[in-house]
């Protein structure tokens, strides 16, 4: 830390009338080794309440200092990243936690420390049936508790056949090889940690930060590996073929054929996407047995979708304020959609979750989904279709604020503040502009366009994303507003400080 700081001046006024500018400086350490971390990006938010921010970013330098100078007084949160390695939050308390703002008067100098916790590492050796490394062998880390599962890390065996699984948050996992097929023919089937190809078998990996664990070793067992080929009709395209350890992609030519080889008896999904434009797709799911299949895809043009917008009392709605985004739920993955009011995209077909972001000005009242719908914003896409979602918005939404108070009754600067539906459906239809805010800098907050409804609150640096458990750990208010109402609501500070 410097025994001196550097002082900067701020002209005031012509008559040459000076003040001080506030800084932040400090230094940006490795958790476990306490050595300094060069280049980690420095983020420092000025926190203006109602969700509004400003910030400003630097690199540490090599000997992992950073400084932010000429600043304003207000509240900030500071926050440093690098690859490989947690965000770590000024003030948090918990890994995952939101962090404490800094509040600077107009000529404070403040230093301040961050430790960055390394992310979790899995490693182990990948053997034949004599024991034997097993060379470029597919090993996978998928998060336990989750449905379906989903590939957190990927990696390959070595010379040794040793693998390394790294990036990952703390928590549960499950560790998957993948499926091969060796030189002598013999096929070995994707076997999870604790040597089985069932999932109810398989053993548990439990992840720390700062940690490695070790010897997570699987001997893969045999089987018989499958193979789906198959042909394209029309122009060229791109064929992906989904399974629950990831997907495989296959470009095909003017001759229209693709296979797939080494893959394991179970349940897939194939998505051929045409290159020509407009594209055309065709989407199918399937089911491998140890015989393998042989498919015919005939693309269609993609579905049309469009958002309309209608005023719930019958009044004009400004359809182009609200938008719809889509992620595709199945086959797994894809770019997220946006889809405005008054718009209409081509959607290639599949299954979709939809959520909506309407102005601040107005609420959520209803969302009516194409006629394919599963489950409420859940609906199915075929191919050729022309779907329309409906969204009803009432323009007399609700709010409520108030101030986040500490144990002694002092208000808190920066608190996040968290806010939950208590109707399942409504709880869809809140964004994320709904959900969570901050407290400004005299520890007031608000939180504008909700439906009526009965709501539960709490406010807490513990939390930057609220777990389940969150709401009753942390004490979360009950509140219910009617149309209309600016409901008043001072929340009690979870967890300190």
């Amino acid at each position: 830390m410097r025994s001196v700081l550097k002082r900067r001046w701020t002209a005031a006024c012509v008559g040459c009338c000076l003040t001080w500018a506030a800084e932040i400086h400090g230094v940006v350490l490795e958790n476990a080794s306490g050595r300094p971390v060069a280049r980690a990006e420095v983020a420092l938010e000025l926190i203006r309440g109602r969700g509004g921010s400003e910030t400003r970013r630097v690199l540490s330098d090599s000997r992992g200092r950073f400084a932010f100078s000429g600043l304003s007084e207000g509240a900030y949160l500071l926050s440093a990243q690098r690859a490989g390695y947690v965000r770590a939050r000024y003030g948090q308390r918990r890994w995952d936690g939101a962090g404490a703002p800094i509040v600077l008067a107009a000529d404070s100098q403040y230093f301040a420390e961050l430790r960055l916790p390394r992310l979790g590492v899995i490693t182990g050796r990948i053997t034949d049936e004599n024991g034997i490394g097993l060379t470029g062998h597919s090993v996978y880390a998928l998060r336990a508790g989750e449905r379906p599962l989903r590939i957190t890390a990927a990696a390959l065996s070595d010379d040794r056949g040793v693998y390394r699984l790294t990036g990952l948050e703390p928590g549960s996992y499950y560790v998957r090889t993948g499926p091969r097929q060796l030189e002598d023919g013999r096929g070995l089937l994707p076997t999870f940690y604790g040597q089985s190809t069932v999932l109810a078998e398989a053993r548990v990996v439990a992840v720390e930060l700062d940690r490695e664990t070790q010897d997570v070793d699987i001997e893969p067992l045999p089987g018989r590996l499958t193979r789906l080929s198959g042909r394209v009709t029309g122009a060229p395209a791109t064929v992906t073929l989904y399974g629950d350890i990831g997907q495989r992609e296959a470009q095909v030519g003017l001759e229209g054929t693709f296979h797939f080889d080494e893959l394991a008896p179970g349940a897939y999904q194939v998505l051929a996407l045409t290159t020509d434009q407009p594209p055309r797709a065709a989407w199918q799911r399937l089911v491998l047995g140890e015989s393998g299949a042989q498919v015919t895809l005939e693309p269609a043009p993609l579905a049309v979708l469009s958002l309309h917008c209608v005023e719930k009392d019958g009044g004009r709605a400004e359809a182009e304020r609200t938008t719809v985004f889509l992620q595709r739920h199945e086959p797994p993955g894809g770019q997220l959609l946006r889809l405005q009011g008054g718009q209409t995209i081509a959607v290639a077909p599949g299954i979709y979750r939809m959520g909506v972001a309407a102005p601040l000005d107005h609420y959520v009242a209803d969302v009516q989904g194409p006629r394919t719908l599963l489950e409420p914003g859940l609906f199915e896409v075929p191919s050729r279709a022309t779907l329309d979602i409906t969204v009803v918005l009432g323009a007399r939404p609700a709010a409520v604020s108030g101030r986040v108070l500490d144990a002694d009754g002092n208000p808190v600067a920066g608190a996040p503040v968290f806010l939950r539906a208590e109707d399942p459906a409504q709880q869809r239809l809140l964004d994320s502009a709904r959900t969570m805010t901050r407290a400004d800098a005299s520890g007031t907050y608000r939180i504008s366009g909700l439906a009526p409804g009965r709501y539960r609150l709490f406010a807490s640096f513990e939390v930057a994303q609220p777990r389940e458990q969150d709401w009753e750990t942390y004490g979360a208010t009950t509140l219910r507003v009617e149309e209309g109402d600016s409901a008043k609501l001072d929340l009690k500070l979870a967890g300190g400080m």
